[in-house]
């Protein structure tokens, strides 16, 4: 049990050695470890501080008992249904089209951006990775793809299928700032499942309008009508925006904590690893002499 063996035809490392190496270099592997430890606290309280807000949504879904209405559309080909799944709306929530929706209808640059931003130009300070390995200038006019690359690092989209539920969060530089941009995602989502709904039911009245109207078969006519007025239906119930798409179960907060960077866990990680690697170092010194 004093023994740690290493790989065959190695030398063996037994804990008598480790302990007189850590004995007689201990000063030397504490100051490494503390150099270590500081400069990596230098480094995190440069950093600053991200807060993230969030919220957790789950769909709304029509009843599922069948319908002889649904049938006969579904007949004619057409697309049926509004509600939406817990897996319809994380693609949602994750496309590139609704993040440059958000980003362009509410001007979310300064917010995500902060310094980087320059209000009075209306221009993005480009990083020295982007300008190096992309040829960027050093100040541009923010694109769609900075703010799809933006979300990417600060927008965060997760489900739970057990219990049917999305969570989403932002994080940003304000605390504010990251509640209300989760607000507008949930806003601009809801919009475009309404516009998509509308658009849908509008298309299929015009298209059963003109089959009843070439129509001879009261039978189909009837069929049609029923389809009709269950399209009707569902275009009421895409006006009413509170029950429409999904429901909101936990609204979003202004956080009163920072999310990242977590300076202790990450400052002692650092102590504790330039430790050990201390400790290797005069090991590895100690056989070589």
């Amino acid at each position: 049990m004093n023994e740690i063996k290493m790989e065959p035809g190695a030398e063996i490392i037994t804990f008598p050695e480790i302990k007189s190496v850590i004995r007689i270099n201990l000063w030397k592997i504490v100051m490494l470890s503390l150099i270590v430890g500081f400069s990596t606290a230098i480094w995190m309280f440069m950093k600053p501080n991200l807060y993230q807000a969030s919220a957790i949504l789950t769909p709304i879904g029509e009843d599922s008992k069948p319908s002889s209405a649904l049938g006969a559309l579904a007949s004619f080909g057409i697309p049926v249904g509004i509600s939406s799944k817990v897996e319809e709306l994380e693609a949602l929530f994750r496309s590139d089209d609704l993040t440059v929706r958000v980003f362009q209808k509410h001007n979310l640059w300064p917010v995500v951006f902060g310094k980087d931003f320059d209000a009075t130009t209306g221009k993005l300070r480009i990083g020295w990775k982007d300008r190096l390995l992309f040829g960027r200038g050093g100040m541009e006019a923010p694109s769609d793809w900075d703010a799809i690359r933006a979300a990417e690092k600060s927008f965060k989209v997760s489900t739970n299928k057990k219990m049917g539920t999305l969570f989403i969060a932002f994080e940003t530089l304000n605390p504010a700032g990251s509640a209300d941009i989760v607000g507008y995602y949930l806003d601009e989502a809801k919009s475009r499942l309404q516009e998509e709904a509308l658009e849908r039911a509008t298309r299929n009245k015009r298209f059963l309008e003109e089959q009843i109207g070439k129509s001879m078969d009261l039978l189909s006519r009837e069929r049609m009508y029923a389809v009709y007025g269950q399209e009707i239906e569902r275009e009421m119930m895409a006006r009413n925006r509170e029950q429409f798409g999904f429901k909101i179960i936990d609204a979003p907060r202004v956080p009163d904590r920072k999310s990242r960077p977590e300076r202790t866990w990450n400052i002692s990680i650092a102590l504790f690893l330039a430790f050990i690697v201390g400790c290797a170092f005069f090991l590895a010194r100690r056989r070589k002499i």
